[in-house]
């Protein structure tokens, strides 16, 4: 065991209820995050009718646009989360992204609307290093699987309540439910939908202040106390590589989900907005707590009995029959069918994000926590959630046609996984290593 490992076995950690106050409170932070995240995928035909745009277009407004930022802002968010405060920088940052989805609300065109995304990007990209570094700061690595899958399972929670708030806002504007209101009464449904979405995070921070914060370590680090980053990459350049490569290739299944699938629901199987948002929402509610509730418990029964690559070896099974599920899904001829296939997929899909938080946070040393976070969203970000729903539109728009969206989905998403799959073979043994 390396000494980086071991200190993190002798660290001292709060006391459970301290712990797991944090734990909910992360979850709840966490599911406002991919509300204001990930609503703008059950908004994309209205946007795309009132601003005159095409599949590669609203792709971009649901990947490109949030991901510019929230890349460029990972890693220094990352440092200074390791060196501050980082419920305080998870403040500044949770009122950032906020207030942008807000004013989403009266973008005037597609740049001012690109613009806004990219703001929210800015003030998202540090919620993972804050609240990743809290629960490592909150608990020993053998009990990390659940607090990091209930931050998980927000993921999914905030992803469905977004789809499904969206489709109800859509759904009442059209009925003439926002008439005469003051200030909304004659914007759009979508533009609506946005504002209400984006102030539930204004008032999350009232939360921030009952987060766990080590004081004493944050104040050692600030005087410089720190483990530098580059040497620990070198010294373990192969496991990093892997498992950072494994975030990534792995984020494309639920980046396509979320931003492709409600779209999907109701181009190809003409299912209403607010019947497809319910859809997706219950869907991905239901995914989130029995896949992802499932692996977590499993991995840390198996963690505390010796098992130790167990983050990985658990979740091997679930992620090798998402292959044939998700071929089956999209090429289903009927909505019955798809959503049947679709929702075994999504189970066996779900613990993806436990996997890859688990594993970094236990390769990861108590100083480099966030910067750890940080660089697995990176490429959570740039291969999951920017290239996985490009990917898919631009097969659509150029190579399939429009017409043919579930054809350019089941390429990107069975391949996705494939590989995925293949990283968590390599993965294992050397995680296994690493823990010694």
């Amino acid at each position: 065991m390396t000494s980086a490992v071991s200190s993190a076995v002798s660290g001292n950690y709060p006391a459970p209820g301290t712990a797991w106050r944090s734990a909910i409170i992360i979850f709840a932070i966490t599911a406002i995050a991919m509300m204001d995240r990930m609503s703008i995928a059950m908004l994309i035909g209205p946007i795309k009718t009132d601003f005159g745009i095409g599949d590669f277009q609203a792709s971009l407004l649901v990947g490109a646009a949030f991901t510019s930022f929230y890349v460029l802002f990972l890693l220094p968010i990352g440092w200074a989360a390791d060196r501050f405060s980082r419920p305080k920088v998870l403040a500044i940052c949770l009122f950032l992204w906020s207030l942008a989805t807000v004013s989403c609300g009266w973008a005037t065109g597609f740049a001012m609307l690109f613009g806004l995304r990219m703001l929210v990007g800015a003030g998202e990209a540090g919620m993972a290093p804050c609240v990743h570094g809290i629960i490592g700061d909150s608990f020993p690595r053998e009990a990390m699987a659940k607090p990091l899958a209930l931050q998980g399972i927000g993921f999914q929670v905030g992803s469905a309540i977004g789809v499904a708030a969206a489709g109800a806002v859509l759904a009442a504007g059209a009925a003439g439910a926002f008439q005469g209101m003051i200030i909304i009464g004659d914007m759009a449904p979508w533009r609506i939908a946005l504002i209400l979405i984006g102030i539930p995070g204004l008032a999350a921070l009232a939360l921030i202040p009952l987060l766990h914060d080590p004081k004493e370590q944050r104040t050692k680090e600030a005087k410089g106390e720190q483990m530098p980053f580059m040497p620990f990459f070198r010294a373990n350049r192969s496991l990093i590589t892997l498992a950072l490569l494994f975030s990534g290739l792995s984020g494309v299944g639920l980046g396509c989900v979320t931003g492709w699938v409600p779209e999907y629901l109701q181009r190809v199987h003409n299912v209403a907005p607010m019947q497809t948002g319910a859809t997706i929402g219950s869907l991905l509610l239901m995914a989130a707590f029995v896949g992802q509730g499932s692996y977590a418990i499993l991995a840390d029964w198996c963690a505390t009995r010796g098992m130790k690559d167990a983050a990985i070896r658990i979740g091997i099974l679930p992620i090798a029959l998402t292959i044939p599920f998700a071929w089956m899904a999209f090429h289903a001829e009927t909505s019955n069918g798809f959503i049947g296939w679709l929702t075994v997929m999504l189970i066996c899909l779900a613990p993806c994000n436990a996997i890859s938080n688990t594993t970094v946070q236990l390769i990861s040393p108590p100083p480099l926590r966030s910067r750890m976070a940080a660089a697995s969203i990176l490429s959570i970000s740039l291969i999951g959630f920017t290239a996985g729903p490009a990917l898919v539109g631009a097969l659509s728009q150029y190579v399939v046609g429009e017409a043919n969206l579930g054809l350019a989905l089941s390429w990107v998403m069975v391949g996705s996984m494939a590989g995925s799959l293949a990283l968590m073979i390599f993965l294992r043994p050397k995680l296994e290593a690493h823990m010694q």
